[in-house]
């Protein structure tokens, strides 16, 4: 154990938010651009909008459950949330490169239609942020007493997540200025 951690500085909670707050943004990020990006960069219609949209719920549905219990039980490399946090970071990242090139996708894949593509990449985005969500949360009652302690880190987590999240929001003059 750390000492920063067994002095529960702080410094400490604040670092311990950070994985948190870093899957807040692309889940922010898909909040405040899918719709705009797909309906004037691709000149989807407000239906087909609504479909790719209903595919986040049904990957959260299953998805949260999912890698909740999963990321509880696997260990791998002296922890049990990072690879879910690793692999979930990075899955997230590649899905909102792609949200803004879906024609790019689309034609390496050789697919002719975009509605398509924006449901997968739309699916995958939802999937990775709920394979890193949930570990980056459990994260602070893996490593917090439970108590005044575990409160006081998830207060900083929901603080530190929350203003970076609004920061995001309120510096994005239109959603194209979030690529």
């Amino acid at each position: 154990m750390l000492d920063i951690q067994k002095r529960l500085t702080n410094t400490f909670y604040a670092i311990l938010s950070l994985p948190a707050t870093a899957m807040g943004f692309a889940l922010s990020i898909q909040i405040s651009a899918l719709s705009w990006i797909l309906g004037t960069k691709y000149g989807l219609e407000i239906e087909d909008i609504g479909l790719v949209w209903a595919a986040g719920p049904i990957a959260g549905i299953f998805g949260q459950v999912f890698f909740g219990v999963w990321s509880d039980n696997v260990w791998f490399g002296g922890g049990r949330r990072r690879p879910f946090i690793i692999v979930g970071g990075i899955l997230a990242a590649l899905s909102l490169l792609a949200l803004p090139n879906l024609e790019i996708v689309s034609a390496s894949l050789g697919i002719e239609g975009i509605l398509g593509v924006a449901i997968a990449v739309v699916l995958a985005l939802d999937i990775s942020i709920n394979v890193g969500f949930n570990p980056t949360r459990s994260i602070i009652a893996d490593v917090t007493p439970e108590g005044e302690k575990r409160t006081k880190g998830y207060t900083w987590m929901q603080t530190i997540s929350g203003t970076f999240g609004m920061l995001l929001m309120s510096s994005a003059r239109s959603p194209a200025s979030c690529f």
